[in-house]
């Protein structure tokens, strides 16, 4: 259940995100690449199902939001005025990451 919502944020991400791309360019590119990977391996996991997939799925959800992270800050440093427009993507990416931890059985 929690990798369906984990997929509806990881695609509501790529509008805010694209947004953030035009705005910081070719900065954010490790963070786009590993958002598009874990779009494709959480839809994978959906249509396949479990195993380890699964596991894969979830450790790319989790450097997504890691890879946001890493990417924004030495912009927000430098450049504070625009930080209300990253937010959403931030907050997006971050319940993702958290969704997916959360996603893994014990």
């Amino acid at each position: 259940m929690y990798q369906v919502i984990v997929l509806a944020l990881l695609l509501a991400g790529i509008p805010s995100g694209f947004i953030t791309f035009r705005i910081m360019g070719m900065r954010m590119a490790p963070h786009f690449g590993v958002l598009i990977l874990a779009i494709i391996a959480t839809g994978l996991n959906l249509l396949m199902g479990g195993g380890n997939l699964m596991y894969l799925a979830v450790a790319l959800q989790i450097l997504a939001g890691i890879s946001a992270y890493t990417q924004f800050f030495p912009v927000l440093r430098d450049n504070f005025q625009t930080a209300p427009l990253y937010s959403c993507h931030l907050s997006t990416v971050t319940a993702a990451a958290v969704l997916a931890a959360a996603s893994v059985p014990a």
